[in-house]
Order: structure tokens, then C-alpha cells, then sequence
């Protein structure tokens, strides 16, 4: 599933002697979290109207207010367009005027970001029209509470696929067919950790897909093997016994370098790093 943005659609009306003071409606953003590194937070606002310079504002218990300023007996299109401008101003939305009943009175909001919020709504008797053409999906977190025994995930070739047990639509399953694709749409995204397998070496020319501190390991392990097959198949007992001793220096040096040294010996391990100076005196 596809995310999209929430688009709003709002037929605003003529004031007729500040009848539209203090009115003012809901509508809902996806707005980017600056607490998180990335992330998306839902924001409602509540658009109220100050009619002359008359009104105030309404403070609506857990929303941000935007101040809408006209004069009195404003026509729908002079209402529309400071609409439009007050809310084409904050972040989280784009806005556009178009003509209904051919006036310019239609104004076409547009959520900024991708993801599900509660409709916009006439909560405070505006009177406008308010309609939502296109809902917006995509969930801010996930409803996955127990990711390691609810998903799954297998790759095939340069291919990561996840399938889960959960089902957000409560779809039944078998238990031969517990997992399907995930159904979710993220907004914030999901982060996998998985271990890949290095890319083959088919060539001489290849270069192993391993940290270069191994490549010396690699070679020690390619001559173990030679001077194991070279033992076992010279019929010189003085000749199989020299790569017999070859092969055990080779082995040792691998096994150094993997599981004694590994460790300390990649370059992409974090540690203590001194600097010792060259002594100038």
C-alpha cells in the first residue's frame, strides 16, 4: 500500500454582519519531529475567524490556533483567499483556490507530508463545506508490538522481503499460512537489522568481500589447503611430511588472525587509540 497525503477541500461562505466572528474549524497536519533524528508527529489546528478586528480567540483545548482576519460582509472569494493564506503559510500544508459556483471560493488543502489524520471539521459552525477527496495513510508508529516473534524475513538474491502473523485488516489465517506480506504503510519507516552474505568470489581477479585486514588470513587459509592437498597426494614421505609442517604453520596463522586477533584486529572496531609523539628534546 501506497502512502499519501491528506487533501481537504473547503467551500468557504460570505460573512453577513460578522456572523463569522470567533467561528472556526479543525483540520490536522503531518509535521516533521524535531525530538527525534527523523520522525513525524500529528499537529491539529483550529482556523478561527477575527471579523474587524472584533473577535477572540476561542483557545481550543489541544490544537494550535491560526488567526483568520477580515472585514465585515467579506465575500466567500475575500474569505477563501485569507484562508488560504494563513494556512499556505504554516509548514505543513500547500493550499489552492478554484472556483465553485463560479466563484473563487474552493479551497484545495494539501497535507505536506504523507500519513493518516483526522479529518478536517466544521467544529466550531463556520458553515463552510469541508470535505476530505483523499484520505491520508500511513501510520506515525507501529501496532507490530512484538516485532521478534511477528515478523520475518528471508532475502533472495539482492531481495529483502518481511512477512508477519499480524493482520491489520483481523484477516484469519491458517497456520499454513500464518505469514503474508506486510500490510502496513510506515511514515516513519521501519529499520532492519540483518547479516548478508559477502559476494562470492568466482575469479582470481575478485577481491573478497571482507574487511582488508582479513585478505592476509584468506591467503593463509588458501595455502593451508594447498599444502594439505600437496601431502596427501606426493608419494615422497620426506615431501608430505615438509608441507605436512607448511600446512600447520598456515593453519595457525589463520586461526590467529580469525579467532584470537579478529577482533582486535578490524579496522572498523572502536577501542582506546593512543598517539605517542616523537620525543624532540
Amino acid at each position: 500500500m501506497a502512502l499519501a497525503a491528506e487533501i481537504t477541500k473547503i467551500i468557504a461562505v460570505a460573512d453577513s454582519s460578522s456572523s463569522l466572528n470567533n467561528k472556526y474549524f479543525l483540520i490536522n497536519a503531518v509535521n516533521t519531529d524535531t525530538t527525534v533524528n527523523v520522525g513525524y508527529k500529528t499537529v491539529q489546528y483550529y482556523v478561527w475567524m477575527n471579523v474587524g478586528s472584533a473577535g477572540s480567540d476561542p483557545s481550543v483545548s489541544g490544537a494550535t490556533g491560526v488567526e483568520v482576519t477580515f472585514a465585515a460582509d467579506a465575500s466567500a472569494a475575500t474569505v477563501a483567499t485569507a484562508v488560504s493564506n494563513k494556512i499556505t503559510a504554516l509548514s505543513g500544508f500547500s493550499t489552492a483556490i478554484s472556483a465553485s459556483g463560479g466563484v473563487d471560493k474552493l479551497i484545495t488543502i494539501t497535507n505536506a507530508n504523507a500519513g493518516a489524520v483526522t479529518n478536517a471539521s466544521d467544529a466550531g459552525s463556520t458553515g463552510f463545506t469541508i470535505t476530505t477527496s483523499t484520505e491520508g495513510t500511513g501510520q506515525l508508529t507501529g501496532n507490530i508490538k512484538y516485532p521478534d516473534n511477528q515478523i520475518l524475513y528471508y532475502i533472495r538474491g539482492d531481495h529483502l522481503s518481511l512477512v508477519t502473523t499480524y493482520s491489520s485488516s483481523a484477516e484469519t489465517r491458517t497456520s499454513r499460512k500464518a505469514y503474508q506480506a506486510i500490510d502496513h504503510n510506515m511514515v516513519n519507516g521501519m529499520l532492519v537489522h540483518y547479516y548478508g552474505n559477502p559476494k562470492r568470489v568466482t575469479a582470481i581477479t575478485d577481491t573478497p568481500d571482507v574487511d582488508n585486514l582479513f585478505h592476509s588470513a584468506i591467503v593463509d587459509y588458501v595455502k593451508k589447503c594447498l599444502y594439505m592437498d600437496r601431502a596427501g597426494s606426493t608419494g615422497d614421505a620426506n615431501r608430505s611430511q615438509v608441507a605436512m609442517g607448511m600446512m600447520a604453520q598456515h593453519e595457525r596463522k589463520f586461526n590467529n588472525a580469525i579467532k584470537k586477533y579478529g577482533n582486535r584486529k578490524r579496522s572498523k572496531t572502536g577501542g582506546t587509540r593512543a598517539i605517542v609523539p616523537a620525543n624532540f628534546t
